[in-house]
């Protein structure tokens, strides 16, 4: 059965073991999306996550993970909105589609008669939890995805919607260490979740999700 608290607790223990992978072997993957299918493996093997469910009276059901979930809202200076790398729905927002499009303000002003299923193939629904992740980008990049996770108007410990950036460098191509002032600056003051692992020349800086700051290991 879906329970915020538990499913936040699940994709939370499954990013901390991301970071842990990467600590241990930083090629497991060689791109950022083979990092998404695995963070998506490791959700996708929960029993909560797991079923298809209905979405409002269509008949027709859906899965609660998904990859690249259109942004809620479009980012200012863009035309469109653009995704997120992972989403979770919950299976309240799935049944009653119409309503919460409305009640998150996801609904588009100019549409009208959009049918349930058009709320769920043109991502209307403002996800649960959402998450970004980056691999071996400068920090502009990191700080753009924290932008764009505030725009959609998530923040860290609202109660009901969450939003993580998980970022690693690996060591042929490791954060500069200007970058890595400013990446300790922003967690200092983010208002999402973020997890990172730095290999830099001579140690691992690593953050889990609950740990304050970055810290060598």
């Amino acid at each position: 059965m879906y329970s915020f608290e538990g499913v936040k607790k699940i994709l939370e223990t499954s990013i901390d073991s991301l970071v842990d992978n990467f600590v241990r072997e930083p090629y497991i993957h060689r791109c950022e999306h083979s990092l998404h299918c695995e963070l998506y493996t490791m959700l996708a093997s929960h029993r909560a996550l797991q079923g298809l469910y209905p979405i409002g009276r269509s008949g027709r059901k859906a899965s609660l993970v998904h990859k690249e979930w259109p942004e809620p809202f479009t980012r200012e200076g863009h035309t469109r909105r653009g995704n997120v790398d992972l989403a979770i729905l919950s299976d309240k927002d799935l049944a009653n589609p119409l309503e919460s499009s409305r009640e998150n303000d996801v609904f588009p002003s100019n549409a009208t008669n959009l049918s349930e299923i058009d709320i769920f193939t043109g991502g209307y629904l403002k996800p649960d939890f959402v998450v970004e992740i980056g691999l071996n980008y400068p920090f502009e990049h990191l700080e753009s995805d924290h932008k764009k996770l505030l725009n959609s108007r998530y923040s860290k410990g609202n109660g009901n919607k969450e939003a993580y950036l998980v970022h690693f460098w690996q060591p042929h191509n490791t954060a500069a260490l200007d970058d890595i002032k400013e990446i300790q600056s922003l967690i200092l003051k983010a208002d999402v979740n973020i997890a990172a692992v730095i290999f830099t020349k001579s140690e691992i800086l690593i953050k889990h999700l609950s740990d304050k700051d970055l810290s060598p290991i």
